[in-house]
């Protein structure tokens, strides 16, 4: 299975979350994929809050890893589901479309503890929870 790990698991996992830890363990097989626009989000409150120390936790859990990097279509792919919603007088983040969209053209599961992506043609699971 392909998982595309949201910020608040990445956060989680940062801060030693047993639910989360558990699940990376038990999805240790599988490709779990972390991507530009979470690292950014995830990166952004680390220097806002000055957390040196989770700051290199999360260059090292960058590395253990699998990056999949931003192409073209998922701005595209991101664009049409930004639309989407709108239409349906739903507002998401730009960071949780392009994480979609990511997921979509890797037919991935996005794990998160955010429920907007149900409102996406996407699978979700929370990692959070035991």
């Amino acid at each position: 299975m392909r998982y595309v790990l949201d910020t608040n698991i990445i956060t989680a996992l940062i801060k030693n979350e047993a639910a989360a830890l558990t699940q990376v363990a038990a999805h240790r097989e599988d490709y779990l994929y972390l991507c530009p626009p979470v690292y950014y989000e995830a990166m952004r409150g680390l220097i806002w809050k000055g957390a040196s120390a989770k700051i290199a936790t999360l260059k090292r859990l960058r590395k253990t890893l699998s990056w999949v990097q931003l192409v073209d279509q998922d701005w595209e792919r991101a664009s049409q589901l930004w639309a989407d919603m709108v239409r349906q007088g739903k507002q998401l983040s730009d960071v949780d479309l392009l994480i979609a969209a990511i997921a979509m053209r890797h037919d991935a599961i996005i794990v998160s503890d955010d429920n907007d992506f149900d409102s996406l043609p996407i699978r979700r699971e929370n990692w959070r929870k035991p």
